[in-house]
């Protein structure tokens, strides 16, 4: 595709995440990234020559305000997202929203209201939903290739030392291990086997008031179950295994960016299955953010707005139970 014709891009944020996403967006055959912002001009200008940007800002209302720029993708902390969505929206840019897209169900029905307003693509940018393998794993199971669902096991953990004022643990940017990784866990049961009818979770607080381990038990409609955990006080083995009446799927570790899983029917030997992946991962949504805004499409059919608020809507409940609430939320945002 000529250059002229591809979906120019602008990042807003440039950590560490931003860095990866810029990586695989160099791979994509239908999108360029022309500007990055920071609030740091330092880093905005670092983070330009090296993925090649054509321009950098050293705010992010320039960003928002480019002209040339089509579609803004947002990476920075957790507690932001709401606010620099809405900068973006107001401004007509299509957005793709680091997750989590807000902090709670307010603020996601604030950005799609802005979105729909402004008749303009918004996507909460849960790279895992667009991985050929979870893709695959999905269709065998909507197929009836494992049966029916009766358990569901996920974790994501890892130990990190504890600092106050990183963003792990950090009140003011929603740290804590359930927005930042146990969303994975979540989203997969979510996908899966759809909204539960019943929620009970428990988390251990570290000395900041945030979650440093989560673990959530959900019931379905069907009678299915699932076992989800978080943590950032241990290693775990980051898989997810899905149990059903005729065997049994395994995505192994770091499931949620894995390009393979296993199956094992019942009786039957485990076989490998693999699905692929292009560049880290964030290629695939990139792909599917491009298609979406050349066909002029506002809202994405996989990622879809009612998911992302399904998703938030099961966190809120799950902080709920936990005592969970951050700083900005006492303030009413």
């Amino acid at each position: 595709m000529d250059k002229s014709n591809k979906v120019k891009w602008g990042i807003l944020g440039c950590g560490k995440i931003a860095h990866k996403f810029a990586s695989d967006l160099s791979l994509s055959e239908s999108g360029v990234l022309y500007a990055c912002a920071s609030r740091n001009g330092d880093q905005a200008r670092e983070f330009g020559i090296k993925h090649k940007a054509s321009t950098h800002f050293n705010n992010y209302l320039s960003l928002a305000e480019c002209k040339e720029v089509d579609v803004i993708y947002i990476a920075t902390p957790h507690s932001f997202h709401h606010e620099h969505a809405l900068l973006c929206l107001a401004n007509k840019k299509h957005v793709l929203c680091e997750k989590p897209m807000g902090l709670n169900e307010i603020q996601v029905l604030s950005m799609i209201a802005a979105a729909t307003k402004n008749k303009v693509f918004l996507m909460e940018a849960v790279w895992t939903s667009f991985l050929p393998a979870i893709i695959q794993v999905k269709q065998m199971i909507n197929e009836g290739e494992i049966g029916d669902i009766r358990h569901i096991k996920a974790d994501f953990g890892f130990r990190t030392i504890f600092d106050a004022q990183s963003r792990l643990f950090n009140p003011n940017l929603a740290g804590g291990s359930l927005l930042d990784i146990g969303i994975y866990p979540l989203f997969i049961s979510l996908i899966l086997s759809g909204y539960p009818s019943y929620v009970q979770s428990i988390a251990h607080l570290a000395a900041t008031g945030v979650d440093d381990e989560c673990t959530i038990l959900l019931q379905f409609s069907s009678g299915a179950t699932a076992s989800l955990y978080s943590t950032l006080t241990c290693d775990t083995d980051t898989i997810c295994e899905i149990y059903g009446t005729k065997g049994k799927i395994t995505i192994p570790t770091r499931f949620h960016e894995q390009d393979h899983f296993y199956l094992q029917l019942n009786g039957k030997d485990r076989v490998e299955i693999k699905s692929g992946k292009k560049g880290l991962g964030y290629y695939h949504e990139i792909e599917h953010t491009n298609a979406c805004i050349q066909n002029n499409i506002t809202e994405s059919n996989i990622m879809t707005h009612s998911l992302s608020l399904q998703l938030v809507r099961l966190m809120d409940e799950i902080r709920k139970q936990c005592g969970l609430v951050y700083p900005s939320e006492r303030l009413g945002h």
